[in-house]
């Protein structure tokens, strides 16, 4: 299987990154952080992302969502829904699972999870509350970040067009650094350079993609790439996508492709979050589509990975002739 996992793996990389995100938002960012990450890793990103998670009944922390006062309240749809399928599967396979989030973005994930009718907690976090952090590495044995902004070079927060995030969302590179320090092992999971986990690849991007860093536009000059790395980094067209092939290779690692996310279950789960309010990040309305990707879209991806499961774990066959 070994061989078969490697190679199914690296075709759900292959539909991570597709560059179908939404015109706002920038084209051929994907390829370029997706190539850097699969360079820093040495093997594909899915692969080393199941592999991190297979490990005995852990206590396991995801930090997401992404709420912008006046104008996503609620939350953006990038992050919340990957987190739950992510956290569900999680839980599936033995682990305590805790969703950490900024108050704003805490109802719409805790609706969600009762949607898909599993149990996980959801904690608030406070604003750059460190103590509270201290705290939740030590209740950790590992932390995930999905869509969460890590901080660049002066610890500052910035959204994929440079405008600033600190001031409404909490700071979680003490929490990250922390785990690593503490020898804890972390993944991030992004799509745009600037959340948790990039810091893995900081020196590359800037070399490589500075057009992306946006160093002229950030009030501090630093641009909007993070400096906070993770053991493991999986990069999507969304991060929601990231955590669905996450959730795919976990099903091959385990022989069970009924860990797989569906393309039903991503429509009913997206219709489900503009019921809650949550936002296209890709236009900022409350539409079935995450970062500018309809729904028909994603759920085409996610069809796609459950068939690289499915095949791959078919075995060979005869045609007989």
């Amino acid at each position: 299987m070994a061989n078969t996992l490697e190679l199914a793996c690296a075709n759900l990389d292959n539909l991570l990154c597709l560059e179908i995100q939404g015109a706002a938002l920038p084209y051929g960012v994907k390829t370029g952080l997706y190539d850097a990450a699969r360079e820093a890793e040495g093997r594909p990103l899915t692969l080393a992302a199941a592999e991190l998670l297979d490990r005995p009944p852990s206590s396991i922390g995801i930090v997401t969502g992404a709420a912008v006062p006046d104008h996503m309240p609620a939350g953006e749809n990038d992050g919340p829904l990957g987190s739950v399928i992510l956290a569900e599967a999680l839980v599936q396979l033995g682990h305590r699972v805790t969703i950490y989030t900024d108050p704003p973005a805490a109802p719409p994930i805790e609706s969600l999870v009762k949607f898909r009718s599993f149990d996980a907690a959801c904690v608030h976090l406070g604003l750059h509350d460190i103590e509270q952090q201290d705290s939740i590495v030590h209740d950790l044995d590992m932390a995930i970040g999905v869509e969460r902004h890590g901080g660049n070079p002066k610890g500052n927060l910035y959204g994929v067009t440079g405008l600033p995030r600190h001031a409404f969302r909490s700071n979680v590179d003490h929490l990250f650094t922390s785990m690593t320090r503490m020898g804890k092992a972390t993944l991030g999971v992004g799509d745009g350079g600037n959340e948790v986990g990039f810091g893995k690849v900081y020196d590359v991007l800037c070399e490589r993609m500075p057009e992306f860093n946006l160093k002229e536009t950030t009030e501090c000059g630093e641009g909007i790439f993070t400096i906070i790395p993770a053991d493991a980094l999986v990069v999507g067209t969304s991060s929601n996508i990231g955590c669905y092939g996450i959730v795919a290779a976990l099903a091959l690692k385990f022989e069970n492709a009924e860990l797989c996310h569906t393309a039903d279950s991503e429509r009913a789960l997206v219709a489900e979050g503009v019921k809650l309010g949550l936002t296209d990040g890709g236009s900022g309305q409350i539409i079935e589509a995450i970062d500018g990707v309809p729904v028909a879209d994603n759920a085409a991806v996610v069809y796609l990975m459950e068939a690289v499961v499915r095949r791959a774990l078919a075995g060979p066959g005869d045609r007989g002739f």
